[in-house]
């Protein structure tokens, strides 16, 4: 079993989901990408391949500028999350509508995490902020995390992942 395009893969999208909010229009909410990627993979994987992700994609974060405070707390956060939705994933896997939701209460507790960090001093986080955060995350959900989902998918069935 060949793991590294399935990895780099992952790597890339982890990349992009930390990268591309950075273009999105100002004024507007920005989507939680990484989110979504962590829940893609780990909806399919075992619950370890869900923490070890979410752990990547959360210290990504971490780093890359703004950047978070303090260093670690999101990459716990997101680590847990796929940790959770990984041993969600037999469930899930009897409604095409259920990866959504789950999906949705994942974002959700990220959110959670980070209002209440800022709550603590940690950081700014308005609750507008973070509900208006929470709808785009879901409004983008709609189409990516079918598509990020069938790619994991297509990575399984050649036996790459």
């Amino acid at each position: 079993m060949n793991l590294l395009p399935a990895l780099l893969l992952r790597a890339l999208l982890l990349l992009g989901a930390v990268l591309l909010p950075s273009a999105w229009p100002g004024g507007l909410p920005r989507p939680d990408l990484v989110i979504l990627v962590v829940a893609a993979v780990s909806l399919l994987h075992r619950p370890s391949t869900g923490l070890v992700l979410g752990l990547l994609g959360g210290w990504l974060l971490d780093l890359v500028p703004p950047g978070a405070e303090p260093l670690g707390a999101t990459a716990l956060t997101y680590g847990l999350v796929g940790l959770l939705l990984g041993l969600g994933r037999r469930v899930t896997a009897s409604s095409p509508l259920l990866p959504w939701v789950v999906t949705g209460l994942a974002a959700a507790a990220v959110l959670v995490v980070r209002w209440v960090a800022a709550a603590a001093g940690l950081g700014v986080a308005l609750p507008s902020e973070l509900v208006w955060s929470w709808l785009m995350t879901m409004l983008v959900a709609v189409p990516v995390l079918p598509l990020l989902m069938g790619l994991e998918r297509r990575l399984l069935d050649r036996g790459w992942a």
